[in-house]
C-alpha cells in the first residue's frame, strides 16, 4: 500500500515539475533573448554561435527555475489531492501525513543533492564558456556598411569618403581616403577617380583598389617639403576589422565562474595578503614611534635629538597608513564576496527541499491544484525568498552580517514557516482521524467483541 502511494505521489509531482520547469525556463530565456538577438543580428554572427550561446544560457536559468518548479509541482500535486478528497481517503486508511509527505521530501532531498553538484561543478564551467563566447561576440565588428556621401570610419587608421557607388558592379566613383599618421609616416590624403573593394574574409581583411588618382602628403623628415604622387593603380590592405568571430581562451574567472574549491583558494590567498598587510602596518607604526620618541634611556650628557618627522613626513605616513588600511578593507570585502558565493551554491540547492516542505501543507490547506494557483502562490514565496537572499548578499558583501547567516536566513525562515504549517495540518489530520466514521466503527466492533 505504501509503495503504491509513494509511486502515486511521485507521479503526481513529476508532470507538474517538468511542465513548470519548461514554462519558467522559457520565460527567463525570453527575458534575455531581445538583448542577445540585438547583439547577434547586428553583428552578423553565424548561426552556430547563436545556438551555442542560447544553449549556454540554459544552465544559468536552471539554477533559478528548478527550485521554483519544485514549489509549483508540490502546490499543484497536493492541492489536487486535497481538492479531489484523496487526502481524506489516505487519512481514513490510517496513513499519517508524514508518510504521505515522505515521497515528496525524499525526491526533494535527491534534487537538492543534484543541484549542489550542478551549482558547484557544472554551472561555473558553463558560465565561463558563456562569458568567453559573449566576449568574442562583443569584440566582433559588424560588416562594413559602404554608404555614398558619408565618411566611413570602420577601418582603423582610415577615413573614406565615396561620392557614388554602382550597385550592380560595385565600382566606386570619386574615392577620397584620409590616412592617419603612424609612427613612421605622417598623415596622407589619397584621391582617386575610381575604386573597388575586395573582401578577404579568411584573412579578416579588405583590399581597396584605387585607379587614376593622386597621393598627397608632407615629408615627415622635412616638413617644408610637400609630396604629390600620381598613380594609375594602387592598393591598400585594410586590416584589424574583426569581421570574423574569433574564439579566444579566457583565463579570467569571476566568482560566478569558479567552483567552491577555487574560491576557497582565492579566499586563502586574500587572507594571506591581509595578514601581510597587517604585519606591514605594525612595522610602520613601530618604526614611526621609534623615530619620534628616540631611545628610551639616552646616554649621559647627550642631548635628545629633534624628531626627524616634520609635518610633510607626518602627512605622508598618515596617507600611507590609510592606503594600507583601505587595501585591507577591500581584501576583506573580496573574502566576504567569495564566501557569499560559496554559501549561495548550497543554500539555493537546499531551497528545493524547503519549498517542498512549505508547498505541501499550503496545497492541502488551499485545496486547489490548478497551474494558475500554483504559479501565483509560488511567485509570492519566490519573490519573498529572493528578497531575503539578495538583501542578505548585499549585507554580507558589506560585512554587516556573516555570509552563512546571510545566505541561509531565507531557508531558515521559509523552512520554519513550512514546518509550522506541517504541524498545523498534522494536528488537524489527527483530530479528524479520531472523529472519522471508520474509526468509530472500529472502536464499536472492538467493544462488542470484548
Amino acid at each position: 500500500m505504501t509503495r503504491v502511494l509513494s509511486r502515486y505521489v511521485l507521479k503526481e509531482l513529476a508532470l507538474p515539475f517538468l511542465a513548470s520547469l519548461a514554462v519558467l525556463t522559457f520565460i527567463l530565456i525570453m527575458n534575455h533573448l531581445l538583448k542577445v538577438f540585438d547583439l547577434l543580428l547586428g553583428r552578423g554572427v553565424p548561426l552556430w554561435a547563436v545556438i551555442r550561446l542560447l544553449f549556454l544560457m540554459l544552465p544559468f536559468t536552471f539554477a533559478l527555475t528548478v527550485p521554483m518548479s519544485a514549489l509549483v509541482a508540490t502546490l499543484m500535486a497536493f492541492g489536487r489531492l486535497s481538492a479531489d478528497n484523496e487526502t481524506i481517503a489516505v487519512r481514513t486508511s490510517g496513513i499519517s501525513l508524514g508518510r504521505l509527505l515522505l515521497p515528496a521530501v525524499g525526491a526533494a532531498s535527491v534534487l537538492s543533492v543534484l543541484m549542489m553538484y550542478f551549482n558547484n561543478v557544472i554551472l561555473p564551467r558553463v558560465n565561463h564558456e558563456y562569458a568567453a563566447l559573449y566576449s568574442d561576440i562583443s569584440r566582433k565588428k559588424p560588416a562594413v556598411n559602404i554608404r555614398a556621401g558619408v565618411f566611413i570610419d570602420d577601418f582603423p587608421g582610415y577615413h573614406i569618403l565615396i561620392r557614388t557607388e554602382d550597385q550592380e558592379t560595385g565600382e566606386l566613383q570619386g574615392v577620397t581616403v584620409y590616412q592617419d599618421a603612424s609612427d613612421t609616416e605622417g598623415p596622407r590624403t589619397i584621391v582617386a577617380q575610381r575604386g573597388r573593394l575586395e573582401s578577404r574574409p579568411d584573412e579578416d581583411m579588405l583590399t581597396l583598389h584605387l585607379y587614376d588618382g593622386e597621393m598627397h602628403e608632407v615629408d615627415p623628415r622635412n616638413p617644408d617639403r610637400y609630396l604629390r604622387l600620381r598613380f594609375r593603380t594602387t592598393s591598400m590592405n585594410l586590416t584589424g576589422l574583426h569581421l570574423q568571430l574569433e574564439q579566444r581562451r579566457r583565463s579570467y574567472k569571476s566568482d560566478r565562474e569558479m567552483t567552491s574549491a577555487e574560491m576557497r583558494e582565492r579566499i586563502t590567498a586574500f587572507q594571506d595578503e591581509i595578514r601581510m598587510l597587517g604585519t606591514r602596518i605594525g612595522d610602520m607604526v613601530d618604526s614611526r614611534l621609534a623615530m619620534t620618541l628616540g631611545p628610551l634611556w639616552p646616554e649621559q650628557g647627550s642631548v635628545p635629538a629633534e624628531p626627524a618627522w616634520g609635518l610633510p613626513a607626518e602627512r605622508r605616513f598618515s596617507m600611507k597608513l590609510q592606503n594600507e588600511e583601505q587595501t585591507i578593507e577591500y581584501k576583506r570585502r573580496d573574502v566576504s564576496r567569495y564566501a557569499v558565493e560559496i554559501q549561495k551554491k548550497y543554500s539555493v540547492a537546499v531551497s528545493c527541499l524547503v519549498f517542498v516542505v512549505i508547498g505541501a501543507p499550503i496545497g492541502i490547506i488551499t485545496r486547489r491544484g490548478g497551474m494558475g494557483t500554483g504559479f501565483g502562490i509560488s511567485l509570492l514565496f519566490f519573490v519573498v525568498y529572493y528578497v531575503f537572499l539578495i538583501g542578505g548578499e548585499e549585507l554580507a558583501d558589506r560585512r554587516f552580517v556573516s555570509p552563512a547567516v546571510a545566505m541561509w536566513a531565507a531557508n531558515a525562515i521559509v523552512g520554519a514557516v513550512g514546518l509550522y504549517l506541517v504541524a498545523v495540518v498534522m494536528l488537524e489530520w489527527r483530530g479528524r482521524a479520531r472523529g472519522s466514521p471508520a474509526r468509530q466503527e472500529s472502536e464499536a466492533s472492538s467493544q462488542d467483541q470484548s
